[in-house]
Formats: C-alpha cells, sequence, structure tokens
C-alpha cells in the first residue's frame, strides 16, 4: 500500500512538472505531458510493488489518457497535436527510461 500512495505522490509530481513543460510546450500540452508521466510513474511503481499486472496497467493508462485527453478544451487541441500519447506499459516504461537519460546528462 505504501507503493500506492507513492505512486499517487508521482502522480501529483507530473501535473507540477506539467506545469513547468508548460513554458516551452504551451499550458495544455505541458500538462498533458506532465500528467502523463505522472500515471507512469505511478504505474511503475504498482508494478514494482506488485499491485497490478501488466494488462490492469494496460486498462488504468488506457482510461487515464482518454479522461485527459477529453479533458482537452476545443481551443486547445491545436497545442495537443504533437504530444506521443501513451497507450500502454511498454509506452510508460519507454517514457520512464527517457526521464532517467535525461536525469542521468
Amino acid at each position: 500500500m505504501k507503493g500506492f500512495f507513492i505512486g499517487i505522490i508521482f502522480l501529483v509530481i507530473g501535473g507540477v512538472v506539467g506545469g513547468f513543460m508548460a513554458i516551452g510546450l504551451g499550458t495544455v500540452a505541458g500538462i498533458a505531458v506532465g500528467t502523463q508521466a505522472g500515471v507512469c510513474l505511478a504505474m511503475e511503481t504498482a508494478k514494482s510493488d506488485g499491485l497490478l499486472t501488466p494488462e490492469q496497467i494496460d486498462k488504468i493508462i488506457a482510461a487515464t489518457v482518454k479522461t485527459i485527453r477529453s479533458k482537452t478544451s476545443a481551443d486547445a487541441v491545436d497545442a495537443v497535436k504533437g504530444i506521443e500519447w501513451i497507450s500502454s506499459e511498454k509506452d510508460c516504461a519507454e517514457m520512464v527510461a527517457k526521464m532517467e537519460a535525461a536525469n542521468a546528462q
């Protein structure tokens, strides 16, 4: 259960990271990317703690991304056109690996 709470914290951190990314990508795009990063970090934590199976993670990711996209206003659709949307645990693993590589530099 501790890992789950850590995952939730990562989700919040992802939203904050998105806010900072908003400077370069536009507010909506930055928040969308940051939120996805938070979702991925939360799912990685849940997976490593054995709380969720890869199939459950894929379901949660699909539902969460659908919710994120549905919350995007019609005015902001152009801002999110260039975003690579995650759709599976594999996409999350790649996103986390990119984040770790960027942090290692």
